[in-house]
């Protein structure tokens, strides 16, 4: 019974996120993502518009968020982000450490092209990787990598030339194997894995309130009416 009990026992430090490892998984695909971005941008007809984005609702989480936008003409456009996190201690929970990267196309329901990234509302497919470790209450979940698709669904407004807010949900499919483990309150602290399990998801799966910065303005010239 002791031999079985230590197969299941492990230093949660030695396979989940390392505060490196995460940091450069996120950065990572971020960067295959992004890296064709530009490239179709500058191959359409229009000038490069670019921007820079941070999701302030997982910033007020603690997990750190980053990403691009590119103009690719017929008012269409590519997004590509990534978020990292290490919180412990929390009053709402003991321990939490993400990575994630998602990429999406955006279709812009406007009468003018280069309105396009600045207002109105848009709509478009996505897909995603997951990179996490959870715990709360003693029991925690673990996993490896995740994947997800659905779609999103937003709105921009511009505040100045310079600055405008998205405000998006996601609805789609999580999936993956993940990993059950208990808290085992011993003088090495240790987890203990209780279960392997496959992720089926539904439903809401992803919320956003975005700070956007337009790097390259591409074609739009005129200033902005908020």
């Amino acid at each position: 019974m002791i031999k079985r009990l230590k197969r299941h026992i492990w230093n949660r430090d030695s396979i989940s996120l390392g505060r490196g490892a995460g940091c450069r998984y996120a950065l990572l695909v971020l960067w295959l993502l992004t890296s064709p971005v530009t490239g179709m941008a500058q191959a359409a007809s229009r000038p490069l518009h670019l921007t820079g984005r941070t999701n302030l609702v997982y910033d007020m989480m603690l997990m750190p968020s980053g990403g691009l936008e590119a103009d690719l003409g017929r008012k269409l456009s590519v997004a590509a982000s990534a978020t990292y996190g290490w919180s412990k201690g929390c009053p709402w929970h003991e321990n939490i450490r993400v990575a994630t990267a998602d990429v999406a196309v955006r279709y812009w329901a406007v009468k003018d092209a280069d309105e396009v990234m600045w207002r109105g509302f848009y709509a478009g497919p996505y897909a995603a990787l997951y990179r996490y470790d959870f715990l709360f209450g003693g029991k925690g979940q673990e996993a490896e990598t995740n994947w997800g698709a659905g779609v999103c669904l937003g709105y921009s407004i511009p505040v100045d030339t310079d600055v405008s807010f998205d405000f998006a949900i996601g609805l789609g499919y999580v999936g993956g194997k993940y990993k059950e483990y208990e808290v085992v309150d011993d003088s090495y602290h240790h987890n203990v894995w209780t279960a392997d399990k496959i992720r089926h998801y539904f439903g809401p799966t992803r919320a956003e309130v975005a700070l956007v910065w337009h790097l390259w303005k591409g074609a739009k010239s005129k200033k902005v009416k908020r």
